[in-house]
């Protein structure tokens, strides 16, 4: 008895998502939404990657004049950033080469090469080079990855 009135239940929730949702017009989204949210955004991938590439130059920069590994806390914070722009960069071109035809599958192929090339980056850091600092390296990788969350916020 119980199944059977789940199963009527979930009969109703599917006919009412079956029916049919008319989009806003352009005057009913300004209302709800404001003017702002609907003009495109300045920000384009690739600023994005520029501010990565800006955020790991001044993260390295500051981790080798005041850390306490120098140079090799420096180096350790740009492999981090770079473990972050250089695959962000292959992936803004590739939407920038696609441009004329867009679509949700190279949408999907390419943030799936952007994290392979991100772990194979990491990977290569992490056994090529001996004077690793894991700190600065994490730090720079997280900064250079929260860059898209300011950039968002410009809009």
């Amino acid at each position: 008895m119980v199944v059977r009135d789940l199963r009527d239940e979930w009969d109703d929730n599917a006919r009412d998502e079956d029916e049919a949702v008319d989009p806003l017009s352009r005057a009913e989204a300004v209302k709800l939404l404001g003017e702002r949210a609907l003009r495109p955004s300045r920000m384009t991938p690739g600023k994005v990657v520029v501010a990565q590439v800006i955020v790991t130059l001044l993260s390295a920069l500051a981790w080798s004049m005041f850390a306490q590994g120098g140079m090799a806390s420096g180096w350790s914070a740009f492999f981090g950033g770079m473990a972050c722009f250089v695959p962000s960069g292959f992936f803004a071109l590739r939407l920038y080469v696609s441009r004329k035809q867009p679509s949700v599958g190279g949408l999907v192929a390419g943030e799936a090469i952007k994290i392979f090339g991100t772990v194979a980056l990491l990977v290569l850091v992490i056994v090529l080079y001996r004077d690793l600092h894991w700190v600065p390296l994490l730090v720079t990788f997280l900064l250079a990855l929260k860059t898209y969350w300011v950039a968002l916020a410009i809009r």
